[in-house]
C-alpha cells in the first residue's frame, strides 16, 4: 500500500463523530422545539447513515406530519420555506434541501415519503437536463430561466439514490455542459445557467457571501481567499457525478468528476481550511472508491484530518464561512453544521475503506 503523508484517520474520525452525537443527543430538548425546516433536513440521512433506526424513524414521522405540503414540497409552512438565518440558500437553490431529504428518506426506507419528495423535485428539471433554482410560493410556478449545479447535483443525487437513472443521466449531461462552458476553466467555476442564454457570468461586484446575488453564490474564483469562498459549487457536482459513474460506468462522468476535483487544487493553499470543503471530501472520497488514485484519497483523508482536528470540545463546529465564535453562531446553523459533517464523514470513511477500485 502506498505511504500517504495524510493517512486515513479512522479512529479519529469515528470518536469525532461519536462525540458529535453525542452533542446531538444531550441537545435533544432544544432541538425538538425548533421550527425551522433548515434546522432538521439532513437528520433523516444522518441517522440513517450512522445506523440509529429510532431516531430516523423519529425524523421519517416529524417530516410527514410537520414539513410536508400538498404539493410534495417539504418547507417550514405553506407559505415559507425556512432559512431564517441564511435566506440566500433557498432563494438561490430551492431543492437543495429537498434532494438531501428524499436521499435520507430513502436510506432508511421510508420509501411513500421518499416518492412523494422526488415527485415534487421532477418538477424543476428543464429541457438542458439541469434543475431549477427557483420557486415561487404563491403561484406554485417553478421559474424556468434559471438553473444551477447545486439544485441540479443535489436532485441528481435523490434521483440516484430512488433508481430513476435516466433522469440522473439528464442531469449529469446537464453538468458537463456547464464544465464544457466555462470560459476561463484555470480562474473561475460558474455554476449557473440562464435558459436560452447559456452560462451565466454577469456575477461580479459583489463580494459578499450572505448577499443574494453577490458573486459567491454564482462562482468560485481561484483568485479569491479560499477560507472565504463556497467551494460546495464544486463539490456537491463532483460528489453527483462520480455517483452516477458509478450507475451508468460511463467514464465520461468520472472524468468530469476528476476536473472538478482539479479545480480544487488550483486554489490557494489556505483551501484546506474551510467547512466547505466536505462536499470536496465527499467527493474525492467516492472518486477514490471508483479509481484506486491516492491523489483522491490524500485529498479526502487531508480534509477529514483536518475537520476532526478542529472539532469543537462541546462536539460540533463554528462554521468560519458565516460566525467567527460559538457565541455568534446560532444554535440552529450549529446543528445543521454537525448534521452535514458527521453524514458526509461517515460516507467518507466508507468509501476511503475500498481495497480495490469499486
Amino acid at each position: 500500500m502506498e505511504t500517504l503523508s495524510h493517512a486515513v484517520p479512522v479512529e479519529k474520525c469515528c470518536a469525532a463523530i461519536a462525540r458529535a452525537l453525542r452533542w446531538l443527543a444531550a441537545s435533544e430538548a432544544r432541538i425538538a422545539v425548533l421550527e425551522d425546516i433548515a434546522s432538521h433536513y439532513k437528520a433523516p440521512y444522518l441517522y440513517a447513515a450512522v445506523g440509529q433506526p429510532v431516531l430516523a424513524r423519529r425524523y421519517a414521522s416529524l417530516f410527514r406530519h410537520r414539513y410536508l405540503q400538498p404539493d410534495g414540497d417539504f418547507r417550514t409552512r405553506h407559505d415559507f420555506k425556512g432559512w431564517g438565518h441564511l435566506p440566500c440558500s433557498p432563494a438561490n437553490r430551492y431543492i437543495y434541501s429537498n434532494g438531501w431529504l428524499v436521499a435520507g428518506f430513502q436510506k432508511m426506507g421510508a420509501y411513500g415519503l421518499a416518492r412523494r419528495g422526488l415527485d415534487f423535485i421532477r418538477r424543476f428539471q428543464a429541457a438542458e437536463g439541469g434543475f431549477c433554482s427557483r420557486y415561487d410560493l404563491e403561484t406554485g410556478a417553478v421559474a424556468p430561466d434559471l438553473q444551477d449545479t447545486s439544485s441540479t447535483s443535489s436532485a441528481g443525487l435523490a434521483l440516484l439514490a430512488c433508481g430513476a437513472i435516466e433522469e440522473a443521466a439528464r442531469a449529469g449531461e446537464f453538468v458537463l455542459r456547464i464544465l464544457d462552458a466555462q470560459p476561463q476553466p484555470g480562474r473561475f467555476f460558474f455554476s449557473s445557467w440562464r435558459a436560452g442564454r447559456g452560462l451565466m457570468t454577469d456575477v461580479f461586484g459583489e463580494e459578499d457571501q450572505q448577499a443574494l446575488r453577490g458573486r459567491k453564490q454564482f462562482c468560485l474564483s481561484t483568485e479569491a481567499d479560499p477560507r472565504q469562498e463556497l467551494v460546495w459549487l464544486i463539490g456537491k457536482p463532483m460528489k453527483f457525478l462520480a455517483k452516477l459513474y458509478d450507475a451508468t460506468r460511463d467514464r465520461r462522468y468520472l472524468a468530469g468528476a476528476g476536473a472538478l476535483f482539479d479545480f480544487f487544487h488550483k486554489l490557494g493553499e489556505g483551501r484546506w481550511e474551510n467547512y466547505a470543503n466536505c462536499k470536496t471530501m465527499w467527493g474525492g472520497a467516492e472518486l477514490y472508491r471508483h479509481t484506486g488514485d491516492p491523489r483522491y484519497r490524500e485529498t479526502a483523508s487531508r480534509i477529514l484530518t483536518w475537520m476532526c482536528d478542529t472539532q469543537r470540545p462541546w462536539g460540533g463546529w463554528v462554521h468560519w464561512l458565516w460566525y467567527r465564535s460559538d457565541e455568534e453562531q446560532p444554535f440552529s446553523a450549529a446543528l445543521d453544521l454537525v448534521q452535514e459533517l458527521c453524514a458526509e464523514m461517515s460516507d467518507t470513511l466508507f468509501e476511503l475503506s475500498a481495497d480495490t477500485p469499486a
